[in-house]
């Protein structure tokens, strides 16, 4: 019961997360979807599933927590979190779209990040377990809902911060992070 609900909730989320327009709205989904995964690691019931659950906790919390801030920031310094009336960020933003890329990348599981590795124990724990007597269907539907979280990633970050630029902005976009940071030099 608890490996169905959180395989479904992993799923549902990232499905949603993928359809989302509103900047906090993809990462609020995208949390009950890493919710999701954490709740069919527990279910598991394994020792490996709950350090692979545990592990991604940390993990998401760093990458959500950066993601956030990002959403926050642009909304600040644009004046706008509606993903189809952003793009272009990194030009006027860039370490705004350094940091926000770095956490995106995470979140997505690019190898080398903290994500991947998190990410990847799950997928190893899922292909090991059986559910409703077929071995591979856990591995299946989580990998699907790990690929979502591949492309609510990608669009995240590149329609924000590298797709085409907007002139419909209600604020001129400028790097609050930049701005704090010569502050506190001076």
């Amino acid at each position: 019961l608890v490996t169905t609900t959180g395989l479904v909730t992993m799923l549902a989320g990232a499905f949603i997360a993928l359809f989302k327009d509103d900047l906090k709205a993809v990462l609020a989904y995208s949390t009950v979807s890493h919710l999701g995964l954490v709740t069919m690691l527990f279910g598991f019931g394994t020792p490996m599933a709950a350090v692979a659950g545990v592990f991604h906790i940390l993990n998401h919390a760093t990458f959500k927590a950066a993601l956030f801030m990002s959403a926050g920031i642009v909304d600040h310094a644009a004046g706008a979190r509606d993903i189809p009336r952003l793009g272009g960020l990194a030009r006027a933003m860039p370490i705004t779209a350094a940091l926000a890329s770095l956490a995106g990348a995470s979140m997505a599981g690019v190898p080398l990040l903290n994500g991947f590795v998190s990410k990847e124990m799950m997928l190893q724990e899922a292909l090991l377990a059986e559910w409703a007597g077929h071995g591979w269907l856990v591995g299946a539907v989580a990998t699907l809902a790990a690929g979502l979280s591949v492309a609510y990633s990608l669009r995240f970050v590149i329609h924000v911060f590298f797709g085409r630029a907007r002139s419909t902005l209600p604020g001129a976009a400028h790097d609050l992070i930049h701005h704090l940071v010569v502050d506190i030099v001076h």
